[in-house]
């Protein structure tokens, strides 16, 4: 049950690990990636849906092309581009969105790298949720006080070193965003 309960709560702390990777690359830099727009919402009929569930996306050092599934949903698009807070410009031709990313300037920079540190903090926050919630579960089991003690160190080393990762990527991103 020990066992179960470590497993279970490794595997959380991973995805945690791994949902904070996935907010980091929504932070643009100066390449060009259609990740940047994986939190872009889409006014579509009412309704808010994700930009890339309506269009796909190519890219080329520092040109990002996106082309939408139905040629109606442009205006919508490119509309939800302007308003994302990205600091893209798009410009339409009528059957495909052409988002040029400019050199970032050293002030766009430093907020980008204090967002990426409110991210990671996220992530750690919630690894460290994960080990409470798992701590609690451990003492209502019913087992010895030294095998439930010698699971909490198990689950206090898993956390030290998903907390390491979650710092290793923050780290690698500042640099990605401070490198000119």
């Amino acid at each position: 049950m020990l066992d179960e309960l470590l497993e279970d709560a490794v595997e959380r702390m991973a995805s945690a690990v791994k949902h904070t990777q996935s907010e980091f690359a929504t932070l643009r830099t100066d390449r060009a990636s259609g990740a940047v727009l994986s939190r872009v919402m889409v006014d579509y009929y009412g309704e808010k849906v994700a930009l890339l569930e309506l269009a796909r996306t190519a890219s080329h050092e520092n040109l990002l092309v996106v082309i939408p599934h139905d040629s109606n949903d442009l205006v919508a698009i490119e509309r939800a581009i302007r308003l994302s807070g990205l600091d893209l410009n798009p410009a339409s031709d009528g059957k495909v969105i052409r988002l040029v990313f400019p050199p970032l300037t050293e002030e766009r920079r430093r907020q980008l790298v204090k967002l990426a540190r409110s991210m990671a903090e996220e992530g750690r926050v919630a690894i460290r949720h994960i080990r409470r919630s798992t701590r609690s579960d451990l003492n209502e089991i019913g087992e010895s006080e030294d095998e439930v003690w010698r699971a909490e160190k198990q689950l206090q080393q898993q956390t030290d070193r998903h907390i390491t990762m979650t710092d290793e990527l923050l780290a690698n991103k500042e640099q990605e965003l401070l490198k000119i």
